[in-house]
């Protein structure tokens, strides 16, 4: 007797061809590079044949804005809000320390990638936009009224830095103490800093 046909179930499977491809891709990226990625190299590593990924991904186009989105989902961006009811430097300071932690926890992928290969085309670089965007308007807010001290800048700039956090994890730090650490490190200097420029 034959099988009865089941929409769900061929919804699943497809959905599950396309989860699979797309892990591909971004291992193989990892690994390589993204501009080093062919069509062929993920439709072997998903194990799919060229037909079924070009039904799924009519195009490497397509394709990347489906790695991307997965990577922007798997470690989204902290929102402004964080810094609600932050009456002090040293509070906005330690909300943004502790966000920027959190994010480099979740994106390890998308970190490695670009450390493999700056991703500076397509969909891509209006990823990349957005997060400039997005963590410059964080460091504006944070900082406050030293938003436009350059010595200010630079000095939140180094510190939200993925390998300052990185080195600072040796001894298996946490996180949150991580980002307590880095927030007792800072805090002196902006406090001084906004002292002398009459800054709350």
């Amino acid at each position: 007797m034959p099988r009865p046909y089941r929409l769900g179930e061929r919804t699943a499977q497809m959905g599950a061809t396309r989860e699979r491809i797309i892990e591909a891709a971004i291992e193989i990226s990892t690994e390589l590079g993204v501009s080093r990625m062919t069509m062929r190299q993920v439709a072997q590593r998903a194990d799919v044949a060229p037909g079924t990924l070009r039904n799924h991904f009519r195009s490497r186009e397509d394709l990347d804005i489906a790695m991307v989105e997965r990577l922007t989902d798997e470690a989204p961006l902290p929102e402004l809000s964080i810094f609600d009811a932050a009456r002090t430097i040293e509070e906005r300071l330690g909300r943004l320390i502790r966000a920027t932690g959190s994010f480099f926890d979740k994106s390890a992928r998308l970190q490695q990638m670009w450390h493999r290969e700056r991703m500076v085309t397509g969909a891509w670089a209006e990823a990349g936009a957005a997060y400039g965007a997005r963590w410059q308007e964080l460091v504006r807010l944070a900082l406050g009224p030293l938003a436009d001290d350059p010595d200010a800048v630079a000095v939140i700039r180094g510190i939200l830095d993925p390998a300052f956090f990185a080195n600072l994890r040796s001894g298996a730090r946490t996180t949150d103490e991580v980002s307590a650490l880095v927030t007792a490190l800072i805090s002196p200097w902006f406090a001084r800093r906004s002292a002398e420029q009459g800054a709350p």
